[in-house]
């Protein structure tokens, strides 16, 4: 009986299998015609979400370009925009805003990093204006601060305070790179004819790397100053700040900031300069 059996289900299993192909045979046009169908149809659905991401990596440039550096509150801390971009893939994109913060008692240059991720609105058109772009954000937990309010000019002097000093760091550490080999090369030079005629020139570049140095210095604890007194300014209840007002010019000058580059440029040139001074090969 089993064996009866076994023999029905394979002969009957090979007679489906052959009415199939049969079937297959038959219609094998109409196969073929939904099989390009399906995959026009997935080409264009790519094609369009193709087109929509880039769309939308367009429409994010513009609503960076705008906002990159704007003040703005996100987590109870104050900072600025930092990037906004798209990240994600066809189906589900995102937008990825990145934001600095002022760190509350931080006075060592080093702002935080926030990022937030957004699913983009329905209606993009809306991010073409700014107040949809704010609200948008603002739906996330991400303020942006009125341009004209103490906060906003609080902020701008903080991040321009951590710039400066994480600049000065940078060139403090170049600077006592190139002392270092200064120093090295005068005390080859005593004793030494080849280099004995070159030694009031590398002391003029010391003094004027050592007086570098102290400006560097003193421009790196000022921006450290300021930013713990905008610490302070910014750790004063919301209700009294804006009885605080207060000239951005008179605490932070740019125009100071461009002359500290200037003069530490024309530094690393004095010290091209007394190199090739010095015949080294590596100039």
């Amino acid at each position: 009986m089993a064996q009866q059996n076994t023999g029905c289900g394979t002969g009957c299993g090979s007679l489906l299998a052959l009415l199939g192909l049969g079937f297959v045979l038959a219609y094998w046009h109409l196969f073929l015609i939904a099989a390009v169908l399906v995959a026009a149809i997935a080409a264009v659905v790519y094609s369009v979400l193709l087109y929509n991401q880039q769309q939308l990596k367009q429409l994010m440039l513009q609503v960076e370009r705008r906002l990159r550096h704007d003040p703005c509150m996100v987590q109870q801390r104050f900072g600025a925009i930092d990037s906004i971009s798209v990240a994600g893939d066809l189906y589900n994109p995102r937008i990825d805003v990145v934001c600095r913060t002022v760190e509350p008692g931080s006075h060592d240059g080093h702002a935080g990093v926030i990022s937030t991720s957004l699913s983009p609105p329905v209606e993009r058109s809306r991010l073409r204006a700014a107040s949809g772009v704010a609200s948008w954000l603002q739906s996330a937990g991400i303020s942006l601060l009125d341009d004209l309010s103490v906060e906003a000019k609080a902020v701008r002097a903080a991040m321009a305070c951590i710039k400066e000093q994480q600049w000065t760091t940078d060139a403090l550490t170049k600077l006592a790179g190139l002392m270092t080999a200064l120093l090295d090369t005068l005390k080859k030079a005593e004793g030494n004819e080849l280099l004995e005629s070159a030694i009031p020139q590398l002391q003029q570049a010391l003094v004027a790397f050592e007086a570098e140095e102290h400006k560097l210095r003193q421009a790196h604890t000022s921006a450290a100053e300021m930013l713990r007194k905008l610490n302070d300014f910014l750790s004063v209840p919301a209700s009294i700040r804006p009885i605080l007002n207060f000239d951005f010019d008179q605490l932070y000058d740019p125009q100071r900031f461009s002359a500290l580059e200037q003069s530490f440029s024309e530094v690393v040139l004095l010290n091209d300069a007394f190199r090739q001074l010095c015949g080294d090969p590596h100039t």
